[in-house]
């Protein structure tokens, strides 16, 4: 089955292009995405946000950021994402490591300029 290489989402045969990011995939399975770490992992580690979420979208905005960082085995949490859904106005930051940051914010604003989904405005 083809997968995006951006993305690391599997398609049928047939498919072409990612319906997300439009990047011609690749044949075969995706690569194994690098090992996972789990926040409870980082106690000792600072936690910076690297894109704050608002408007209409803000929570299913976070929510894709969220899986594309564990994706790419970046921890990160959501804090507020519970009280988002009962006020939806409630801004979501999205939370790193610090030790992270500055790649987690070079993948999520490849992503987000891809053209794939507009991220409402910090």
């Amino acid at each position: 089955m083809p997968y995006c290489p951006d993305c690391l989402i599997e398609y049928v045969e047939g498919t072409a292009k990612c319906e997300d990011c439009d990047a011609d995939l690749l044949p075969g399975p995706p690569p194994e995405a690098r090992a996972r770490v789990a926040m409870a992992d980082s106690r000792d580690s600072k936690l910076v946000a690297v894109h704050v979420f608002s408007g209409a979208t803000a929570l299913l905005d976070a929510d894709v950021a969220r899986s594309i960082l564990n994706t790419q085995g970046i921890p990160c949490i959501l804090p507020g994402e519970t009280s988002a859904e009962l006020l939806p106005v409630l801004d979501i930051p999205l939370l790193v490591r610090e030790e992270d940051a500055e790649e987690a914010a070079r993948i999520l604003r490849e992503y987000f300029q891809s053209g794939a989904v507009a991220p409402a405005e910090e």
